[in-house]
């Protein structure tokens, strides 16, 4: 029994070993009819070893392969030598305040104000080696001052602190001057993340405040602070600045401070602005009741409160930049200049009558009465106009 047994041993092995030699043979044949040249093999991906002897073994069965077999060998030797997709991660969302500690010197020739804040970011961890606070910066600044900077780890994040002193420019609109009210505007981005790594989100707090504070020191000189807003809108800016993996133009997450101030005194000073112009006004219409046959003194007078009324101008011009539109203080001393040149000549036209058609007596009333009119209508145009733009 135990010789049959050792025998059927040896037997089975050598089947065993038979079949080895056997598939090792196809293999073989298998393997030279598909060796490629040097150049072919270059073109094939380079793949681990494993995966061809798993490829080449499934062909070497032949037809006894199921489509479904081979098919899973194949996409593992392609999924193994395809080159994995490049991975972009989301946009780092991150969190925006800020607060003025002072608002000063709006210069309404220069179009410009001086700014000092705070300004706050809350970041995600994962942004890497950049420093929010080092990249941060006030795209419609003429002169930047960072007085402090600096980036500390809080759970869950970054904590970023930026105190910025700058001068701003702002598109000011002076039609409405001395009664204007303007939006002040800062805008905040990142020098260095686009849209592609970065979105700004206001952070409000759960207590109800908003993303943008005024300190309660904050009373700039002759300006009255009124709503404060923080927004976020993208801003796309016609060049990928050589980045070549930028296939369109460069898009920035942009956070805009809106800070509303209304001018205080604006009665004060528009009488002071223009007192050459009513004054101007008062000095034609005692000039128009002087007597008809007074001519020299009379026209001498007229004369003089034209000029006034110009050398008034250039003080306005000297205080506004010049605009695109006629402001208040455009159509104020337009009515008036036009008032003075009409003035003027109903006087000469009177005193022709009374030289040759009219007496002089007559010709002086009706001028007294011109005059009158002329000041009433005068003084209500104006005062129409003020109370227009101060609405």
């Amino acid at each position: 029994m135990t010789g049959m047994n050792g025998m059927n041993g040896m037997n089975g092995m050598t089947g065993m070993t038979s079949e080895t030699s056997e598939t090792s043979e196809a293999s073989g044949a298998s393997g030279a009819s598909r060796r490629m040249s040097g150049e072919d093999a270059r073109a094939w991906p380079a793949v681990p070893g494993s995966c061809w002897l798993v490829l080449a073994g499934a062909i070497a069965e032949g037809g006894e392969v199921k489509g479904l077999r081979l098919g899973l060998c194949a996409g593992l030797v392609l999924g193994v030598s395809a080159p994995a997709a490049a991975f972009e991660p989301p946009a780092a969302r991150t969190k925006i305040g800020a607060f003025v500690t002072s608002l000063a010197d709006i210069q309404e020739s220069q179009r410009r104000f001086d700014i000092t804040l705070w300004v706050w970011l809350l970041s995600p961890a994962d942004i890497g080696a950049v420093d929010p606070a080092r990249t941060l910066e006030i795209t419609n600044a003429v002169v930047v001052d960072r007085q402090y900077a600096v980036t500390s780890e809080v759970p869950g994040g970054r904590w970023s602190q930026v105190k910025f002193r700058a001068t701003v420019r702002a598109p000011l609109d002076f039609t409405h001057f001395p009664f204007d009210r303007h939006v002040l505007r800062v805008q905040l981005e990142d020098a260095e993340r686009d849209l592609r790594r970065l979105v700004f989100v206001p952070d409000t707090p759960p207590n109800g405040r908003g993303a943008l504070a005024v300190s309660n020191d904050l009373d700039p000189q002759d300006w009255e602070i009124g709503a404060l807003d923080l927004t976020v809108e993208s801003h796309v800016e016609p060049t990928n600045f050589g980045d070549a993996s930028q296939v369109g133009d460069s898009e920035y997450s942009r956070a805009t401070l809106n800070i509303e101030v209304t001018r205080r005194h604006s009665l004060r000073i528009l009488l002071t602005l223009l007192l050459g112009t009513f004054m101007s006004s008062v000095v034609a219409f005692f000039a128009a009741l002087l007597p008809i046959q007074q001519s020299p003194p009379r026209y001498t007078l007229l004369s003089s409160a034209l000029f006034v009324c110009i050398a008034n101008r250039l003080l306005v011009d000297s205080r506004l930049p010049a605009g695109s539109s006629l402001g208040l203080l455009d159509q104020l001393q337009l009515l008036n200049i036009v008032g003075l040149i009409a003035l003027t000549g109903a006087s000469l036209v009177l005193t022709n009558f009374a030289e040759r058609r009219i007496p002089a007596a007559r010709a002086t009333h009706l001028s007294q009465r011109i005059a009158c009119a002329w000041l009433a209508g005068l003084a209500a145009l104006m005062i129409g106009l003020v109370a227009l733009h101060g609405a």
